[in-house]
């Protein structure tokens, strides 16, 4: 359900994140117009049925790749070579086989919890005439409450055998409370015959069964070794699930869990699914819809930003559903900002079981911040700032500005501020109607004038910004600062989602995230709810390494002042500082505490990771070391990757490697000069990739034939969230035929922002191009496109439960920690089992090794 919250949140010691998801020929073949579609490659040997299975696999033909190796081992049962290809081959289809009867129940689980939830949200009123509602909402928030009160799978990592049996008795007797709860809630509908009881039923008596199958895994709970722990995630995840089921039927909005599924559905089906002619699907659409209007009506804006949310998803070649989105999304940040700190106006709360699932994302070294009070944020901000910004755009955007359009949205940006009534919170005199009409009036007057003239250019923008604040002197005087940022904010968003002003609040903080590196003591911590911050895992070869703080201690003090009480942002504050300076945090481990004095340096992010984690921190790269097939995984696009990226190659072929994974899932980008120098690294010569802009000059990046891995066979992997650089990457090795892709299309961010200095105070950042493939397709995602960012030659669809499978497992895989090297091993085959997209590839890699090997074989 869309209300689960995460238990467990990962945090680093600073945010940081990047400033910007056939057969290839086995080496770069330049070619003047780079073909889009592989070729199988030339050889003087005649093609062996090894060669036409692998050609089969690499148009995703899996099955018939098996049927042909089968077909050949029939006239040559002796033929090795054929015999490991079939074996593979079958190996795989298992899988895959396995993963689509996962997707297809998944797809079906969603399906059924929309029309659950929709059958729950018409029976309400029912409900509550019979005096039911408060009753089973009640009972099943305290089967919430206490299930939420249990400890999870992830707090077993690192864990003392004290800290386990704590963990363990805490369980038991919160399970032992949540289930007695779930099961009087079943009884309150034991005499009902209604649908709703008919649906409600079931769903509670598998709750029960799945609590008791959890508590009683609890209770046996020996230790916290690899095979107990995984077998009893396994049960707590269903059990999770079920719960949720059960308190969507009784909470007061189950239509919001409606959407979350449909959306869900909505990623996982397939075109042959037809989805959108399914009679549930289009119920939901409908229903959305009435309620999207609804809520924006009255003026609760959470509602009406999951709705449209939820249709711009569903419908997501509906331009006007995004048009509503945007203004909707404006009221809820001025709601954020603006209103009371307590004030939701139907904000979501989280009332559900808590996912008992670790965090989501990638490598998650991310800090969930406090939003900053408007007044911080808008601290030195003046209306030059925003004129010279206006000059900028209009000398440097990457397209023609239709000024009408941003007048619109800047003169919208700031009527949605006064027409939003919890604004008045901040600003009283919103407050005085008659004040409020006379403003937003002079607002309504503006937006006719640039209506109405045949031609507006920046110069209609900047009197616009002066009409306003003149207008808002003689008013509401809402401090002009805020009428800045509102109005710029609202005609950058109509340029584009990747343009905006970095305001001087924000200004360190961007500096170090362009940079890739912060000083502090590097370490990832998690928190829960009044508990002392966790060590997740120290960096490598960082100061908290060095000083010897380990995976599970715990952070009790920082600076002598006890963590369980303090916000996380407030103690990433205290953690973080300046190089050469001193932290002293106050560690419990095994019942001791102990005081580690931490001076603090600069900590370099590392973007280049491998398959097994060493004890110290170094990587082994190599995922199948029999058949040297190599393993790197890129997080994003630093400064540093690039030369990184190259050590880790190096050492690869010294060893060997016959085949190399690059992992580009995740990347969200980078640095466009790290992108082009590991494009570099695998091609001979030709175009990686081109910008071009409107008033920059058409730019052209080649490949210069001294990369340390020109030839040998190749591997990239994609996903939806690989953005930026990484589509630079792998569209480049795809268009010269130089890698297989495998996974599902890239994000689509295919635009250059460059960052103009506004006086010293602020940032503009402005999209002034956009990146061009090797072949000439756009990576961009325009509105209305149908073609963007990299299709993958090979396309596996997974779920969003099996990512988060494997992403767990990584995650785990991921620490830093003293570990058996054989319980490491076996997460790291689960991890590889779950993953089918990684799994693809190494198949492919060692199906190419043995036809290589056939064709040597034969002109020998």
């Amino acid at each position: 359900m869309e209300n689960r919250r995460v238990f467990v949140r990962v945090l680093v010691v600073l945010v940081w994140m990047a400033v910007l998801f056939a057969w290839p020929a086995t080496s770069a073949v330049p070619a003047a117009d780079p073909p889009a579609v592989p070729e199988i490659a030339n050889s003087d040997v005649k093609p062996s049925m090894v060669a036409r299975a692998v050609q089969d696999a690499l148009g995703g033909q899996f099955t018939k790749s098996q049927e042909d190796l089968r077909k050949a081992l029939q006239d040559k049962p002796d033929d090795k070579t054929l015999s490991a290809a079939l074996k593979l081959v079958e190996a795989y289809n298992t899988d895959a086989a396995k993963s689509e009867i996962e997707r297809k129940a998944e797809l079906a689980d969603a399906a059924r919890r929309v029309e659950q939830a929709m059958l729950a949200q018409s029976h309400q009123a029912k409900l509550a005439q019979d005096g039911l509602d408060k009753k089973l909402r009640e009972k099943l928030q305290e089967a919430v409450n206490e299930y939420n009160n249990a400890s999870t799978t992830e707090s077993l990592e690192g864990a003392q055998p004290d800290e386990i049996q704590q963990a363990k008795t805490k369980t038991v007797a919160a399970l032992d409370k949540s289930l007695k709860a779930t099961r009087q809630a079943g009884e309150l509908l034991a005499k009902d015959d209604s649908p709703f009881a008919k649906t409600f039923q079931p769903l509670a008596q598998r709750a029960v069964r799945l609590e008791q199958d959890l508590l009683k895994a609890w209770k046996d709970l020996k230790g916290a070794d690899a095979a107990e722990t995984r077998k009893l995630k396994d049960i707590e995840e269903e059990a999770t699930l079920s719960l949720a089921d059960v308190e969507t039927m009784v909470n007061e909005n189950p239509w919001r869990t409606a959407m979350y599924q449909a959306r869900l559905a909505k990623q996982m089906a397939r075109p042959q699914d037809n989805l959108a002619d399914q009679g549930w699907y289009k119920a939901i659409v409908s229903d959305t819809k009435a309620r999207a209007v609804k809520a924006e009506a009255d003026a609760k804006w959470y509602d009406a930003m999951m709705a449209y949310a939820a249709l711009a998803d569903l419908e997501d070649t509906n331009e006007q559903i995004k048009d509503k989105l945007k203004i909707v999304q404006r009221h809820v940040r001025v709601l954020g900002l603006y209103g009371k700190r307590e004030e939701s106006a139907s904000k979501p709360a989280a009332s559900g079981p808590k996912s008992k699932s670790g965090p989501k994302g990638q490598d998650d070294e991310s800090v969930e911040e406090a939003e900053p009070h408007w007044k911080d944020l808008v601290e030195g901000v003046d209306a030059d700032m925003v004129e010279k910004a206006i000059t900028q755009m209009d000398g440097y955007y990457v397209t023609t500005v239709d000024y009408r359009k941003v007048c619109r949205g800047a003169l919208t940006s700031v009527r949605v501020l006064v027409e939003t009534p919890q604004a008045s919170y901040s600003f009283p005199t919103l407050g005085d109607q008659t004040k409020k009409t006379a403003f937003l009036s002079a607002i309504e007057g503006q937006l006719e004038t640039v209506e109405k003239r045949d031609r507006v250019d920046h110069l209609d923008l900047v009197l616009a910004l002066n009409s306003v604040l003149r207008a808002n002197e003689r008013t509401v005087q809402i401090p002009t600062e805020v009428l800045v940022v509102e109005f710029t904010d609202g005609f950058l968003d109509e340029l584009d989602k990747f343009s905006s002003m970095i305001w001087p609040y924000d200004l360190d903080a961007f500096r170090k995230q362009t940079m890739g590196n912060f000083s502090g003591i590097g370490v990832q911590i998690m928190k829960e709810p009044g508990e002392p911050l966790k060590v997740v895992t120290p960096l490598p070869d960082s100061p908290a390494f060095r000083a010897g703080i380990k995976t599970g201690d715990y952070i009790v003090k920082v600076d002598g002042k006890p963590t369980e009480k303090l916000p996380v942002d407030k103690l990433v504050r205290m953690i973080t500082g300046e190089k050469g300076t001193k932290v002293t945090l106050t560690i419990k481990r095994q019942a001791k505490l102990i005081d580690y004095a931490i001076e603090r340096a600069e900590i370099t992010i590392r973007t280049i990771k491998g398959w097994r984690q060493k004890a110290d921190g170094e990587w082994d790269f190599f995922i199948d070391p029999e058949h040297t097939v190599g393993y790197i995984r890129m997080t994003q696009f630093t400064d540093q990757t690039p030369r990184d990226m190259t050590e880790a190659i190096t050492q690869l072929r010294k060893a060997g490697m016959r085949s190399l994974v690059l992992d580009l899932r995740f990347n969200p980008g980078g640095l466009l000069p790290a992108a082009t120098m590991v494009a570099d690294e695998f091609l001979k010569s030709g175009k990686i990739v081109s910008t071009q802009g409107r008033q920059t000059r058409h730019n052209e990046i080649s490949a210069q034939d001294s990369g340390v891995y020109l030839e040998g066979d190749l591997v990239v992997l994609i996903n939806n969230q690989s953005a930026s650089a990484a589509e630079i990457v792998s569209g480049a090795l795809k268009d010269w035929r130089r890698a297989i892709i495998i996974g599902q299309r890239t994000f689509g961010k295919g635009s250059v922002q460059n960052v103009i200095p506004i006086r010293k105070q602020a940032l503009l950042k402005l999209t002034t191009a956009y990146y061009y493939l090797p072949s000439g397709r756009l990576l961009h995602r325009r509105n209305g496109e149908k073609e963007w960012g990299v299709d993958p030659d090979i396309d596996v669809l997974v779920t969003p439960r099996q990512i988060r499978r494997w992403l767990e497992i990584r995650r785990k895989t991921d620490l830093l920690q003293d570990v058996d090297p054989q319980e490491l091993s076996d997460d790291l085959a689960a991890q590889f089992q779950a993953d089918l997209q990684l799994n693809t590839a190494v198949v492919l890699l060692k199906m190419m090794q043995l036809q290589d090997s056939k064709l040597a074989s034969a002109s020998r």
